[in-house]
């Protein structure tokens, strides 16, 4: 799997604040969203949007729910190497940290 980047031109019609449409393997899906953010609603939507053509062109002949189920776990794998990535960071500054403390320790 590789780092992933969202095109800002997907091709669909910026959301609107509490509602958003996405294209789902040839159908207008309209999704009402509790987010107050629409850019954060924009971005999730072309990232998805992205996720399932790319599962959708590697797997040309196979039904829509198994198109989404590959783009689902696309999606799944980002997740866990970016958590992943993130309690290595933090498993390091926590050692950092502690390496501090202790030099400011012995010098007072």
């Amino acid at each position: 799997m590789r780092e992933m980047t969202v095109p800002r031109s997907a091709g669909y019609p910026k959301p609107k604040a509490n509602s958003a449409e996405i294209k789902l393997l040839g159908q207008r899906i309209a999704l009402k969203c509790s987010e107050s953010d629409p850019e954060l609603v924009d971005e999730t939507v072309q990232l998805v949007s992205m996720l399932l053509r790319n599962a959708e062109l590697r797997s040309k002949g196979v039904a829509a729910h198994q198109i989404a189920i590959l783009a689902l776990l696309d999606l799944a794998g980002e997740y866990v190497k970016a958590k992943r990535r993130t309690t290595a960071y933090k498993r390091q500054m926590d050692q950092k940290s502690q390496e501090l403390l202790k030099l400011f320790e012995a010098e007072t």
